[in-house]
């Protein structure tokens, strides 16, 4: 009898579980329903310093801003559940197993191409939706119908980066890069080398160094004995490339004023940013409250890492509009694959099919950006309907 109760006991508990997913909303005393998000990211450590952090502020900015919305004549809002990834793998398959079997989601987005990758499995089979970073094209398709990457791809941000080069610079014929030993780093040095090539500009060499290095020097040598036109680093290493004589042409993904700040206005003239910043002209007019609010809140800069989960918390709110519920996870991927959804950024949709066989790439207009003097500058725009013809081009191939 007692062991057939806690068989009994355990098949509650999974019951439980599975109305948990299933539902993943909660009703307030005042008729305002609640729906989850789960959202794993550092939360330690440098990238919880750099990136974590940032990102859990500004999600919750976010909410407090978006406030109540109504789905299907429901008031609702959301119930942000944070878990610390670690930004590996092993804190992927953690904080998405908590998430879903815990808190019971049905949305769940990472911080970080590690920790996405390795929740990939999870989240199909429990049938959760996983908007994914920096994932390659093959980790999506037909068989992964819950997965979507839920920001601008690196293959946009090259694809518009080496476009803009070579047309303002002719001057560029070789390239190389220099990134972290993560997913996301191997993701942009195949997307930038692929895309360097289709605009003839011969690619040179990817280094990529392990987690939490400090000495550069030794990378730094080898890639100025290279000698490339345009090469991909972050400050730290062009500092030390600069007084070693290199002359190129940087570019990066991210930007902050304290990066020039801490390497010198000098040596970050020129510095061209591929992925959207919310900068200079790329800060858009409904945006300008939020970031006003995130820097007189936090004190520090609403930079690209803030910037991107604003986007997303904003689109993700309107899909959820748009399909009408907010628990039938196939009618909100439906939506997800034929709505284009409103940010104050302008309009998001997923597509690519044609790269992906899904069409679960986000794609949106982008933007390059320069440092010059002390300010960042917009130097070359795409509109969505353009990158999605060029992205086709230069990978579908």
């Amino acid at each position: 009898m007692e062991k057939w109760l806690s068989l009994m006991a355990v098949g509650v508990l999974l019951l439980a579980l599975v109305i948990g997913v299933a539902c993943g909303e909660e009703e307030e005393a005042d008729g305002v329903k609640e729906v989850k998000l789960g959202i794993g990211l550092p939360l330690t450590g440098i990238y919880g310093a750099v990136i974590g952090n940032p990102s859990k502020q500004a999600f919750e900015l976010a909410n407090e801003y978006i406030g109540e919305f109504t789905v299907a004549g429901e008031r609702y809002k959301w119930d942000l559940i944070f878990e610390d990834n670690h930004w590996s793998s092993q804190g992927g398959v953690a904080s998405t197993t908590k998430l879903i079997f815990e808190d019971g989601v049905n949305i769940i987005t990472h911080v970080g191409g590690d920790p996405s990758l390795a929740s990939q499995r999870i989240c199909e089979e429990a049938g959760v939706i996983l908007l994914t970073a920096g994932l390659p094209l093959d980790a999506f398709g037909p068989d992964k119908p819950h997965s979507f990457m839920g920001q601008l791809s690196v293959y946009a941000d090259c694809a518009a980066l080496f476009k803009y080069v070579s047309e303002a610079h002719p001057e560029v014929k070789t390239a190389s890069m220099v990134f972290e030993d993560s997913v996301t780093g191997h993701r942009t040095g195949e997307a930038a080398a692929t895309a360097a090539e289709y605009y003839g500009i011969k690619w040179l060499d990817a280094e990529y160094y392990p987690t939490g290095t400090v000495e550069f020097y030794p990378i730094a040598t080898k890639m100025t004995s290279e000698d490339p036109d345009l090469c991909c680093m972050d400050t730290r290493l062009l500092s030390t490339m600069r007084e070693m004589g290199w002359e190129g042409i940087p570019f990066y993904a991210l930007w902050a004023s304290a990066y020039g700040e801490d390497a010198g206005w000098d040596t970050v003239q020129g510095y061209l940013i591929y992925h959207n910043a919310p900068f200079g002209e790329g800060l858009h007019e409904a945006l300008k409250p939020i970031a006003a609010e995130y820097e007189r809140r936090f004190g520090t800069e609403f930079a690209q890492v803030p910037w991107g989960r604003v986007i997303l918390l904003y689109w993700l709110t309107d899909a959820l509009e748009k399909a009408g519920t907010v628990d039938d996870v196939d009618q909100i991927i439906a939506t997800l694959e034929t709505e284009t959804l409103d940010t104050p950024a302008g309009p998001v949709k997923f597509g690519l099919s044609e790269l992906d066989g899904a069409g679960h790439q986000c794609i949106m207009p982008c933007w390059i950006g320069e440092i010059r003097g002390e300010e960042y500058h917009v130097v070359f725009e795409m509109s969505a309907d353009e990158s999605e013809a060029l992205l086709i081009d230069i990978f579908g191939k």
